[in-house]
């Protein structure tokens, strides 16, 4: 398994795996979130069609991230807005492996990080990268745009929980950049399939996609949220990446880590991560993500999110990597 979190078994996930695979917001589902949830199956709001205008849900995200709400699309996840993208990008590699492209180029690999420079053209990539959790500052994206004949769709799908800037605020500047985000992430609901495009062709986008693509209970939930307390909640959640992150640096590690912006990780190994997973499920119960689908990456590379017990996993690792060289 490569993707999308540890397996379910007989129609329910896996709750006894502790699965660093998938980059949720280390501070779980704010309770703000759970409240709403537990309101819309109350009232069974998934007894009624959700409504077709997302007026409403577009202003609420228009508020969280001061821009105009005309420039705001909604969609069935991140994925969504992906799937939906003509392949006529080029994308550099490493890169989220969904990304349709009609050529690609490779970023630096240098002793600790991943550069990655933006080539002229139609350029599709993540900021924060996933996998590397390297990032394009934001000087560099907008000396990209200046040249309208480029154009760039920068997914910034951890953006809201990652140690980096938005780049939104140059969208009201930039027709030749769209920003692609979600709250799967960020407020910890991959189940919730909510995701949205932040741009001038967002309007275009939508016309390519189905109605009712935002279900009862995701609309009962967006919709009601609190903008201010959203904001917040993203303050408090870089907050805790950055807390996570400190003392991991002041942690042993037994393997290569590299620098990362991302709330999780690039790491390699001197042997096959599919030989790590093996063990770590054996002795712990926990499952990391192996990398060695991501063009550019090897098999002994692997992607860990940041959860409260990655020191515990790291731990695990280390024995493991040592009596492996024993």
């Amino acid at each position: 398994m490569k993707h999308g979190g540890y397996p379910w078994k007989n129609g329910k996930p896996a709750l006894d795996v502790k699965d660093f695979s998938v980059n949720l917001n280390p501070m779980g589902v704010p309770k703000f979130i759970e409240e709403l949830i537990n309101e819309a199956v109350k009232l069974k709001v998934y007894a009624y069609y959700p409504p077709q205008n997302l007026r409403e849900i577009k202003g609420i995200i228009a508020e969280i991230y001061g821009v105009n709400e005309d420039l705001v699309g909604v969609f069935n996840g991140a994925s969504e807005v992906i799937s939906i993208l003509d392949e006529n990008f080029t994308v550099p590699q490493p890169n989220y492996s969904e990304y349709k492209f009609h050529s690609y180029y490779f970023a630096e690999e240098h002793e600790d990080e991943f550069v990655f420079e933006l080539n002229p053209g139609r350029i599709l990539t993540s900021n924060p990268n996933n996998p590397t959790g390297s990032l394009i500052k934001l000087d560099e994206i907008e000396e990209f745009l200046i040249n309208e004949k480029n154009e760039l769709i920068l997914d910034e799908s951890f953006i809201d929980i990652s140690l980096a800037e938005s780049a939104t605020k140059l969208v009201n500047e930039f027709n030749n950049l769209t920003i692609i985000n979600s709250f799967t992430k960020s407020l910890a609901i991959p189940g919730l399939r909510f995701g949205f495009s932040i741009g001038h062709k967002s309007k275009e986008l939508e016309k390519r996609v189905p109605i009712w693509r935002i279900n009862s209970i995701t609309y009962y939930v967006i919709s009601n949220l609190n903008p201010k307390e959203v904001r917040s909640f993203f303050v408090n959640s870089k907050i805790k990446v950055k807390e996570i992150y400190d003392k991991v640096d002041g942690v042993k590690k037994l393997f290569k880590m590299y620098k990362s912006y991302a709330p999780f990780f690039l790491v390699e190994f001197k042997i096959p991560t599919s030989l790590i997973n093996d063990e770590l499920i054996r002795r712990c119960k926990c499952y990391i993500r192996d990398a060695s689908n991501f063009l550019g990456l090897r098999n002994t590379h692997a992607r860990i999110a940041l959860k409260n017990e990655v020191i515990e996993l790291i731990n695990n690792i280390n024995e493991i990597i040592s009596e492996k060289e024993s």
